[in-house]
C-alpha cells in the first residue's frame, strides 16, 4: 500500500494552492469535492390563496470546496484508491471525508463510495457534488448533456470565464444520467451517475475549470436536512467517469450496457408493447370532440393506418386551471363515451390528458387538501408556477406523500378507464417528480427527495393495479419511472420551435432512442401542419388570431423538418393540432401527403424503427439549406412569437440500424420541396443517389 499526505496550513493557502495538492489524480484527470451547507431561518411571508407552505426556510449559507480541507492523504491497494481529506476551519479538525475510486480495466474508475462525518458546526450539509472531474479541454470541446432528447453543446471559449456554468442539467428533464466532455479526434471523457441515483434530487452539470484549459464534470445531490445527516452521511449512488474515443453515441452507449443489467430496465423491457407498436401516426389533439374526432377517422380511412389519439381539452375545465377536477368530460358523459367508442370500433388507440402532480391553488377546492399536499422548496414557499398566461392561475406541485390529491387523481384514472379508453396520458411526473420537499405537514425528512419519488412510484403503481392493462404515458423519458410508464412523449425533434437554440451552438441528438430503446414506447413532435397552435375556447374569445396563410408562406418547411426528424430518431411520428380545415388546404396539400407518405413509411419499417437497435450516426453528405422556423405555443400571441434561423440545415436527415434479425439499413429523408443529392458511408459501402422531393429511402437493408 502506498499513501501519500498534502498539508495545507490555511484556508488562503488551500485556495491557492495548485490543484495537485487537493484533488486526487487518477488515469489523466483529478477529482475533488464540494459540500453545500445551510441553515434554517424565518421564511419570507409569501400571499397565497392556501396560505404560506412553511414558516422556516433552509438556506444555503457556505460551501465546502476540497480546496479548503487541511490535508489530504491518498492510498492504493490493488485497484482501488482512496482519499481522505481531513480538517476544516469551519466543519472541526476531525471533519473527516472518504472517496474510494475503483480503477477500471479499461480505463478510469468507478467511484464506489464517498462519504463524510464529524461536522462539528451547527450548519446543516443539504449538497453532496461528488465527483468534481477536472479534465482538459482545448478550444474544440464540445459538452454532451442530458437535457432535452441529449444535447451537444459547443461554446465560444474564449467568452466564457473561469467557473462559469457551461451546462446544467436536472433535477427537471434530467433525461438520463450521464454527460460527457467531446473532443473530436482525441480522448473524450464520460461521467455517469448509477445505482439509485435515479431515486433521488440530481443534477449533473459542467464548468469552466479552475485552472486553464480546463472543464469540470460534476454530479450534485441532494441530502435530507436532518441532524443526522448534518453530522455524517454518504453519497447514495455510485457511478463511472471515463476516457474514451468517440462522441455522444458512445457515451450513451456506455451508459446503455449498464441500464441493461438494473431490475428496473429489465422490468420495463419485459412489457408487452404490442399494441402501442400498432400505432403508425400520433394525433395530438386540442378540442372538444367535433375537432378532436373527425380527423381521426379521415386519416384512418384515407390511409388504412393505425392512429393514436392523444386528446387534450376534453376535460370541463380549461387547459391548465381548475387541476385536478378534470371530470366531467366537456361535451357529457355519454357523448364522450360514445366518441371513444366509435374511435376504438375502427382502428383507433385512444388516450386523454391528465395532469399527475399540479393542483390549482386558486381554485377555492384547493382549501380541501391542497396546502398538506404540495411540494414546499427551501425557501419555504410552495413549488408553484403560472403556466397559463391568460387565467394566470397559479398550479402547485404535489408531493409524493400527498394522499389526498392522489386519491383524486386515482378516481379520475379509474373513471376514465371504465369509458373505454386505451390509456392516459399523466403529465409532469417522468419529467418534474424528482424534487426535494420541505412541508412541514409531511411525515419525510425535510428535503428528502427519494421519499417523493418513491410516493409517485407507489401511485403510479397503484393506477395500473386499478386499472388492469390500462396503459400510462408521461412526459419525457426518465430512468426513475422508466418502469412505471408504458410510453413517453418527447417534442426535442421541434426543438426550433421551443427556442432551444441553433446550431453550431447547441444541437439536439437521439440519446433517448439509443438508452431507452426497447423499455418504452416514445412518440411525439409539434410539427402543426396548419401552423397555428390550438386556442382553448374556455379561456375566451381569441382576437388576433395569426394570418394562416402568410404564415404558411413565410414558413414552408418548418413542419417537414419537424416531422420527420423525430421519425429518423426512431420516435413515432406525431401531428400537433391537425384538423379538419387543414385537410381542404391546398397551401398545405403537400404537407398533408407528406404526412401520409411519412406514416406509411414508419409502418413499413417498424422492424427497425420501432424494434432495432439506432447505430453510430454514418457520414452522410448533402446540400444544405438556410430554414426559418416560428417559435410559438398556444401560450403565445401572435406578437409574442419568434424567428430561429438555421443557417445550413442539411436537406437530408439519415440514421442507421440494425434490426433484431441483424440486418442493418438506413434510413434517410428529403424534408425539401426539391429534389436532393446525397452521398452516404455506411458500413464501409458508399452510396450514392438522388431523392424526390419530401421522399424516403431505405439504404443497405439485405
Amino acid at each position: 500500500m502506498r499513501k501519500t499526505v498534502f498539508a495545507l496550513s490555511s484556508i488562503a493557502a488551500a485556495l491557492l494552492s495548485p490543484a495537485a495538492e487537493t484533488t486526487v489524480p487518477v488515469d489523466g484527470v483529478r477529482v475533488g469535492f464540494t459540500l453545500g451547507l445551510g441553515e434554517w431561518r424565518p421564511a419570507k411571508k409569501a400571499k397565497s390563496s392556501g396560505g404560506t407552505g412553511s414558516e422556516r426556510a433552509f438556506v444555503p449559507t457556505v460551501s465546502v470546496p476540497h480546496g479548503q480541507m487541511k490535508s489530504l492523504s491518498v492510498s492504493t491497494n490493488g485497484n482501488v484508491v482512496t482519499a481522505m481529506w481531513k480538517g476544516h476551519p469551519l466543519c472541526g479538525d476531525d471533519f473527516t471525508v472518504t472517496a474510494k475510486l475503483t480503477l477500471r480495466p479499461g480505463g478510469g474508475f468507478e467511484y464506489t463510495s464517498f462519504d463524510y462525518s464529524g461536522n462539528e458546526s451547527e450548519k446543516y450539509i443539504q449538497w453532496i457534488v461528488f465527483p468534481e472531474v477536472v479534465v482538459p479541454r482545448t478550444e474544440n470541446t464540445a459538452v454532451f448533456c442530458p437535457r432535452f432528447a441529449g444535447d451537444i453543446s459547443r461554446p465560444n471559449w474564449k467568452k466564457m470565464h473561469r467557473g462559469q456554468i457551461v451546462t446544467d442539467s436536472g433535477p427537471e428533464f434530467l433525461v438520463f444520467n450521464c454527460m460527457a466532455a467531446l473532443e473530436e479526434g482525441g480522448v473524450s471523457h464520460f461521467l455517469d451517475q448509477r445505482g439509485d441515483a435515479r431515486m433521488y434530487c440530481t443534477k449533473m452539470q459542467s464548468t469552466i475549470g479552475s485552472a486553464p484549459n480546463t472543464l469540470v464534470l460534476r454530479n450534485l445531490c441532494r441530502q435530507p436536512v436532518t441532524e443526522k445527516t448534518a453530522k455524517a452521511g454518504a453519497l447514495p449512488f455510485s457511478g463511472v467517469c471515463a476516457p474514451y474515443r468517440g462522441g455522444w453515441y458512445e457515451a450513451a452507449k456506455m451508459h446503455r450496457e449498464w441500464m441493461e443489467t438494473t431490475p428496473w430496465f429489465k422490468r420495463a423491457a419485459a412489457r408487452d408493447f404490442s399494441k402501442l407498436r400498432e400505432i403508425d401516426l400520433w394525433m395530438w389533439s386540442r378540442g372538444n370532440i367535433a375537432v378532436s374526432e373527425p380527423p381521426v377517422h379521415w386519416f384512418m380511412r384515407e390511409t388504412g393506418l393505425k392512429v393514436g389519439l392523444d386528446w387534450y381539452w376534453w376535460h370541463n375545465v380549461p387547459y391548465d386551471t381548475e387541476y385536478p377536477f378534470f371530470w366531467p368530460p366537456r361535451d357529457g358523459e355519454a357523448a364522450f363515451r360514445a366518441a371513444v367508442k366509435r374511435m376504438r370500433d375502427r382502428g383507433a388507440f385512444v388516450q386523454v390528458y391528465t395532469n399527475g402532480m399540479a393542483w390549482d391553488e386558486d381554485d377555492p377546492r384547493w382549501a380541501d387538501g391542497g396546502l398538506e399536499s404540495a411540494v414546499v422548496r427551501d425557501t419555504g414557499r410552495i413549488f408553484a408556477h403560472i403556466y397559463n398566461p391568460f387565467t394566470k392561475h397559479s398550479l402547485a406541485n404535489a408531493c409524493g406523500e400527498a394522499p389526498k390529491f392522489q386519491r383524486k387523481m386515482r378516481d379520475l384514472e379509474h373513471k376514465l378507464a371504465s369509458t373505454g379508453l386505451d390509456g392516459v396520458y399523466i403529465d409532469m411526473i417522468s419529467c418534474a417528480a424528482h424534487h426535494a420537499c420541505f412541508n412541514p405537514r409531511h411525515r419525510h425528512a425535510p428535503g428528502d427527495s427519494r421519499a417523493l419519488v418513491e410516493g409517485y412510484r407507489r401511485y403510479v403503481d397503484e393506477v395500473h393495479a386499478d386499472n388492469p392493462g390500462f396503459l400510462l404515458s408521461s412526459e419525457a423519458t426518465s430512468e426513475t419511472y422508466l418502469d412505471k410508464f408504458e410510453s413517453f412523449i418527447m417534442l426535442y425533434s421541434s426543438w426550433e420551435r421551443n427556442g432551444l437554440g441553433v446550431m453550431p451552438l447547441s444541437e439536439p441528438v437521439p440519446t433517448v432512442t439509443v438508452i431507452y430503446r426497447g423499455a418504452c414506447a416514445i412518440f411525439g413532435s409539434f410539427a402543426t401542419p396548419g401552423g397555428i397552435p390550438g386556442w382553448d375556447p374556455l379561456w375566451g374569445k381569441c382576437t388576433d388570431l395569426p394570418d394562416v396563410e402568410k404564415q404558411i408562406a413565410k414558413y414552408p418547411d418548418q413542419f417537414a423538418v419537424e416531422f420527420a426528424r423525430g421519425i429518423v430518431w426512431g420516435v413515432q411520428p406525431m401531428v400537433h393540432n391537425f384538423v379538419m380545415r387543414d385537410v381542404t388546404n391546398p397551401r398545405i396539400a403537400k404537407d398533408i401527403q407528406f404526412m401520409k407518405d411519412s406514416a406509411k413509411f414508419y409502418h413499413d419499417h417498424k422492424d427497425l424503427l420501432f424494434d432495432g437497435e439506432m447505430l453510430k450516426p454514418a457520414k452522410l453528405t448533402c446540400a444544405t439549406k438556410r430554414t426559418e422556423f416560428l417559435t410559438t405555443s398556444s401560450y403565445k400571441r401572435p406578437h409574442e412569437s419568434g424567428v430561429a434561423v438555421q443557417k445550413a440545415l442539411p436537406c437530408v436527415f439519415h440514421s442507421e440500424w440494425r434490426a433484431k434479425d441483424g440486418r442493418k439499413a438506413a434510413v434517410l429523408v428529403n424534408w425539401t420541396l426539391a429534389e436532393q443529392k446525397y452521398s452516404l458511408k455506411f458500413e464501409d459501402v458508399k452510396y450514392e443517389g438522388t431523392l424526390p422531393a419530401r421522399a424516403w429511402r431505405i439504404v443497405g437493408k439485405n
